[in-house]
């Protein structure tokens, strides 16, 4: 495998990767949240009283995602290169006499 093709797999793998990564990113913070009975459930709805702070969570952050797809993307590049170095290597010369 030439070095182009190997170079042109890994960035493949590495665009693939980060895709399916922000994909799935997307997915998860794209869903609602539904009520425990459902939108038309049967656990009736009480209101609230005036809450003094409100804290409001979304999940984790997007750089979560992009530092997750990184790390992944890095390690299988690595990996790639590595096996590619080990299949297409030779042995040492040996030294006669």
């Amino acid at each position: 495998m030439s070095t182009i093709r190997r170079t042109t797999t890994a960035t493949l793998a590495l665009l693939s990767l980060a895709v399916a990564y922000l994909a799935a990113a997307a997915t998860a913070s794209a869903i609602p949240i539904l009520p425990p009975g459902g939108i038309q459930g049967t656990i009736p709805v009480q209101p609230n009283p005036a809450p003094t702070s409100v804290v409001i969570t979304t999940g984790s952050p997007w750089w979560t995602f992009v530092l997750v797809a990184a790390a992944g993307a890095a390690f299988a590049v690595v990996t790639g290169l590595l096996i590619g170095r080990l299949r297409h290597a030779k042995p040492a010369p040996v030294a006669v006499g």
